[in-house]
């Protein structure tokens, strides 16, 4: 795989709207699934725990675990620099964000978490690998290590720290003691030891950790169906949001680290996954601490409508 260009592979804008496509079907049989009263807030409640406690954490494993090759130590290292180092950059548009568009007490934290953490597992790896072909996704697994690090660190944070409730959770070590956390970091230390391709191991956590995005597509189509349909267009500070999120985010990552990194896959994966919808298990974690589901799951539904047509505009811009 080249180093030093990349270009779009064959077939690879039908390949990301089929991808589209798959997420849109999913979250409607969640919406109907609540309609008819096989799913409901504290179902999806249950759910949401046994996939933040159970197949998340199987699934961040198997991103090392049931991998046959990964790059070396030094591109590892550097790769999560550049990762950790743009997520202080969407912190910063976040935060910078809330203060111009004046998000009140209580939505401040959800629309902080929109802005920094995208779906960069479920949509992100097939777009990279119809992008950039299948080697690249190495890169991607590298890229989401900081985010669920950081997600259920600074993520739990955003969302329980400004929670409408009348008393807010307290954020704590034990908080940011939970199993996905502690899957996040043994699969780097994993990496960086050469631990990859583990038999029966690594398949056995790919498998249970496949469960993680049709729950969490079926919870996010769920708690839509809680709301008004026509609520679930949301308000300009959504729409705002959405193109903060889609196309105002990857253009600064790409404006800040194109003069430093020469490696031109790394940083259309970089890119690439900063312009993802709206991170799923946003919607799991407001259950988890109180945080506003209504507008997580509208600016879910908003940007991840609105990456149709964002994501092939994204490469065509940057290729």
């Amino acid at each position: 795989m080249g180093k030093d260009r990349w270009q779009l592979m064959p077939e690879g804008f039908a390949s990301i709207i089929q991808q589209m496509a798959v997420l849109f079907s999913i979250i409607a049989v969640g919406y109907i699934a609540n309609k008819t009263g096989l799913m409901g807030r504290e179902f999806d409640k249950h759910i949401s725990k046994l996939v933040l406690n159970v197949s998340l954490p199987a699934m961040i494993l198997a991103s090392v675990l049931d991998v046959s090759e990964i790059p070396s130590r030094s591109d590892i290292l550097t790769t999560v620099v550049l990762a950790f180092f743009a997520y202080l950059v969407l912190i910063a548009i976040a935060f910078v964000f809330c203060f111009v568009v004046r998000c009140r007490k209580g939505m401040r934290g959800v629309y902080r978490f929109m802005l920094v953490f995208g779906n960069t597992g479920f949509l992100g790896f097939p777009v990279v690998a119809a992008i950039f072909g299948n080697e690249a996704i190495i890169y991607a697994s590298i890229c989401n290590l900081p985010f669920n690090l950081l997600v259920f660190t600074i993520g739990a944070w955003f969302i329980s720290s400004d929670s409408e409730e009348a008393t807010p959770v307290r954020v704590s070590v034990r908080t940011f003691a939970t199993p996905a956390l502690i899957a996040c970091l043994v699969t780097i230390a994993f990496a960086l030891a050469g631990v990859c391709a583990v038999p029966f191991a690594g398949p056995a956590l790919s498998t249970l950790g496949s469960f993680t995005t049709p729950a969490a597509m079926l919870i996010v189509g769920s708690a839509m169906a809680n709301m008004p349909v026509r609520d679930l267009l949301g308000n300009p500070r959504l729409f705002a949001m959405a193109v903060v999120r889609l196309l105002v985010t990857p253009a600064i990552i790409y404006l800040t680290l194109h003069a430093f990194v020469s490696n031109a896959v790394l940083l259309g994966v970089l890119v690439v996954t900063c312009g993802m919808p709206v991170a799923t298990n946003g919607t799991m974690l407001c259950y988890e601490y109180g945080g506003n589901s209504k507008v997580m799951a509208q600016g879910t539904f908003i940007t991840t409508v609105a990456s149709l047509v964002s994501v092939p505009l994204l490469v065509l811009l940057l290729g």
